[in-house]
This record gives structure tokens, C-alpha cells and sequence, in this order.
């Protein structure tokens, strides 16, 4: 069987009922294993794209997911293999227990009693939270809650990690460690956000998407060291934040300037 992306998008419009046009003629393909940071200004249309990888938004154009045409006959299995992580947990929670929202998706897929309690004991671990299922999650920090709404996709076994604005309202130190945990996950994984940093810290790769079309596409240092560029788009850098290259080692390592 040959490679198939893991996302292919030709020429994909999309237009809301009021007539706002979000996405005008995006064709985008990602590979298995990428980590691909998607950025722009507000209303660019970032999350509408995002939608459109599970099949929430469908426009005009072709989406496909592993192959797969996004449509209505194909859902449920790329429900299963795209895992959707919305900005706010509270999105995404909404069961008595940790345990009842980690488990909501494999009892879904029909596993047996056994099969879902491995499977939710797995998640968690994977987050970094055991012994957390007995609790309400509403009785969790932040940041907490936002690892738990990982571990509600995790526990299906996903394919592609779709994370919207993952680092929004985490302090410093949340922030850290959640950065940490996505890039010890090999996975295939877009994300969207206005942090460049963090962008800097998780993607291989960067595409800058403005009023419905994709203007640039590249490695994430070329991209987000190109401060004309990312200034034209409205994205502007940290203040003491530049992505630099570790010339002996060729690693990509994000240096604030000392003083």
C-alpha cells in the first residue's frame, strides 16, 4: 500500500451562512509524522480550517484524511482517527468524571468494559494524570482539565492531533510542561495558535494563513525568523524572543537575548 498524507487539501472555500468568506482556495498537504503550526491574524480563518479536518464544517473542495474523502459515509472512522482538542476544556468535558469523558470515546467505538478501562488508564498516563479518574473535572486546575481534553482524544488511539490555541491561559509553568508532553507524543499533529513561541518549540513546520488564504509555508525557523514577513500578517514575536539555529548541532532552540 503506498503512503497516503495524512491531510490532503485542494482548493478547499468555505463561506458561513451570513456570506463571510473564511477560506478562500486553500490546498495544503501534511505528512504523517509532520508537526505543523498554523498561525495568522484573527479571523483568518484558522479554526474554520481546522473544522473542516473532522468533517464539523464542510466546504467546497476536497478534504481527505488519510486518503479518506472527508464526507458523510467516511466520519465515524476519521472521527476515530483525527483527535479534535478544542481551546476551552470546558468544550470538551462535560461528563460526572474523568473516567465517564476519557471513556466516552471508546465505548463509542464499541470496546468491551476491559478494553476501555485500558484504554482510559493509558490516556491518562500519556497526560500525566493517573488517579485522576474518580474525580469531576471541574474540580481540576487549568491546566489540568486542558490535559485531561487530551486525554479524551488520546483515548481512542488517534491518528492526527488537531489542537486548537493549545497554550491559551496557561501560566508559564502549565505552559511549559504542556509543551513538554506534545512533543514527547509521536504523533502527527497541527495546531493553531498565536503563541510563536510555542509554535517555535512544537512545529517542524509553519504555514501563515491570512483572510482565507495560505501566504506562506516553510520550515518554523525560516518562517518565524522572517520578521518582515510575519509583521505583513499581523503576528509580531515576544518582545527579547528570536528563533535561533545552534550552529554546532544544526538544533533549532528558542534563545531569549540575555539583558
Amino acid at each position: 500500500m503506498h503512503h497516503r498524507p495524512a491531510v490532503e487539501i485542494k482548493d478547499l472555500y468555505y463561506a458561513y451562512p451570513d456570506g463571510t468568506i473564511a477560506l478562500r482556495g486553500i490546498d495544503l498537504t501534511i505528512e504523517e509524522g509532520e508537526s505543523v503550526g498554523i498561525v495568522g491574524p484573527n479571523a483568518a480563518g484558522k479554526s474554520t480550517l481546522l473544522l473542516h479536518l473532522n468533517g464539523i464544517l464542510v466546504g467546497r473542495g476536497e478534504v481527505k484524511i488519510f486518503g479518506l474523502p472527508v464526507e458523510k459515509k467516511n466520519l465515524r472512522e476519521i472521527r476515530h482517527r483525527v483527535g479534535l482538542v478544542f481551546q476551552d476544556p470546558d468544550d470538551q468535558l462535560f461528563s460526572p468524571t474523568v473516567f465517564d469523558d476519557v471513556a466516552f470515546g471508546p465505548i463509542n467505538m464499541g470496546l468491551t468494559p476491559e478494553e476501555i478501562l485500558a484504554e482510559v488508564s493509558r490516556a491518562l498516563e500519556e497526560v500525566g494524570l493517573e488517579g485522576v479518574e474518580g474525580r469531576s473535572a471541574h474540580h481540576l486546575s487549568y491546566g489540568q482539565k486542558k490535559r485531561v481534553s487530551i486525554a479524551t482524544v488520546l483515548s481512542m488511539r488517534p491518528d492526527l492531533l488537531v489542537l486548537d490555541e493549545p497554550s491559551s491561559n496557561l501560566d508559564p509553568r502549565t505552559r511549559r510542561e504542556f509543551s513538554e508532553l506534545l512533543q514527547g507524543m509521536k504523533i502527527t499533529k497541527i495546531m493553531v495558535t498565536h503563541d510563536l513561541p510555542f509554535v517555535f518549540e512544537n512545529c517542524d513546520r509553519v504555514v501563515i494563513l491570512s483572510q482565507g488564504r495560505l501566504v506562506a509555508d516553510g520550515d518554523a525557523f525560516s518562517i518565524l525568523s522572517d520578521e518582515d514577513l510575519l509583521f505583513q500578517h499581523g503576528l509580531e514575536l515576544p518582545y527579547g524572543f528570536y528563533p535561533a539555529r545552534n550552529e554546532r548541532t544544526g538544533d533549532l532552540r528558542d534563545l531569549y537575548r540575555e539583558n
